[in-house]
């Protein structure tokens, strides 16, 4: 099973951390309109693979999402400078 995290941001991030530990999927596709962070958070994440479940984490873009059976949006609204998130 392929599963897309859309926003790769600290919920992302932790969703997908929490997939591979639990073993969820065989693929996880982070997609972020920050590439570089998308791509930094796979890397990371690919790091707990050998001591949790084999799956493949990899960074991508929406087309990447195509054939996924789960897509779990992660992105929000970015705050201005001063703006809390209540």
């Amino acid at each position: 099973m392929k599963v897309g995290i859309v926003g790769s941001g600290f919920v992302g991030a932790t969703a997908g951390y929490a997939l591979v530990v639990q073993g969820v999927g065989r693929e996880i596709v982070l997609v972020d309109k920050n590439t570089a962070r998308a791509v930094a958070e796979a890397d990371d994440i690919r790091h707990a693979v050998p001591f949790a479940h084999p799956l493949e984490v990899r960074a991508g873009d929406y087309a990447d999402l195509a054939g996924c059976w789960v897509v779990v949006l992660c992105a929000g609204v970015g705050q201005k400078p001063g703006e809390t998130r209540l």
